[in-house]
């Protein structure tokens, strides 16, 4: 197995879209799950519709995360962060902390293993905790900009205004996912990232919406914990029922998700105004307790339709985890 990162740069403006039916907000992450949903459904195409489910099994895949220039933003811990504001009593920045979404790595590596980080006040920039290094070149990756639309139906209907939440990114600013998979998929994952750039992600795709250029980077930003007794998910999960069984929700911090959606990537035209199926996931940040190693369910969100040709929707509920120590939290 090797660990490498897939940077989409040059990525043009983004909408994500949050599983309802309004787009004047865009999701602030690109879930795991959409990704490896998107790259079966490409290797679909072309031809390789028969394995998808051992294809989604040989390979897991983080959520997508911002970066700036050589700087790699995690999620942060879901919980308190173990961070004191040099100069400042606890009650004057705990809620700075609390607006904390990103870590910059260098922290972000010693805050899993428990230790209690002390920063300086500007390095605390809004949904970002740097580091004094990417403090010196650092511009907010992203900025949201909402603009007004306007719906118009076909025949005689009435034309509805609506607003839209676009993403745009900054130059030398975009998304990075990290992959754990088989040294024998790496070129294909490549491929199939690229081909994903030229099609692109999100909602909008017909008018350029997320599209990107990939680059394969050989670095390693997460690094093994000793000592660690946890888990915590870079990608949202989905446990089996063993795995189940064996966590300790009561010493885990942890927030669920509800994923949902339309079926988008189906070959079928006639399917695509369908409602997958539901289902709960762990979310990214969560950290998990557990007597058992985590690998997590691989599930069929196909919806009762009566048609022979509806073909299952599968979504990778398999995780990618970093142990951490406990105390992090």
């Amino acid at each position: 197995m090797s660990r490498f990162i897939i940077k989409f740069e040059n990525l043009t403006p983004l909408h994500i879209g949050t599983g309802k039916e309004n787009y004047d907000f865009s999701s602030s992450v690109l879930h795991s799950d959409t990704l490896s949903s998107a790259l079966a459904s490409l290797r679909a195409q072309k031809g390789k519709s028969s394995d998808i489910e051992s294809f989604l099994m040989s390979f897991v895949v983080s959520s997508a995360f911002p970066y700036f220039d050589e700087f790699y933003f995690l999620p942060k811990v879901q919980g308190r962060l173990n961070v004191r504001v040099k100069g400042q009593e606890e009650h004057a920045y705990r809620k700075k902390l609390k607006k904390v979404k990103f870590v910059d790595s260098q922290l972000w590596q010693d805050l899993i293993r428990g230790k209690e980080l002390e920063v300086k006040e500007e390095q605390l920039q809004g949904d970002y905790l740097l580091s004094v290094e990417a403090l010196e070149k650092f511009d907010t990756p992203s900025k949201s900009q909402v603009n007004q639309r306007v719906s118009v139906p076909r025949g005689d209907g009435k034309t509805e205004p609506f607003f839209f939440d676009w993403t745009y990114f900054r130059e030398k600013a975009g998304l990075y996912c990290i992959l754990d998979a088989p040294d024998d998929l790496e070129i294909e994952l490549k491929t199939l990232f690229e081909e994903l750039g030229e099609i692109g992600v999100g909602t909008d795709r017909s008018v350029g919406g997320g599209r990107f250029e990939v680059e394969k980077v050989e670095k390693n930003i997460v690094q093994d914990v000793q000592g660690a007794d946890s888990y915590m998910l870079l990608s949202l999960y989905i446990p089996t029922e063993d795995e189940l069984k064996c966590i300790d929700l009561e010493n885990s911090s942890y927030e669920l998700l509800l994923r949902g959606g339309f079926i988008s990537g189906s070959e079928e035209v006639r399917f695509r105004h369908l409602r997958k199926k539901s289902v709960y996931m762990f979310n990214v940040g969560s950290v998990i307790t557990s007597s058992k190693s985590l690998d997590g369910a691989i599930v069929n969100l196909k919806p009762e339709w009566n048609d022979e040709k509806m073909h299952a929707i599968y979504r990778s509920g398999r995780p990618f985890v970093v142990p951490i120590k406990k105390n992090a939290v």
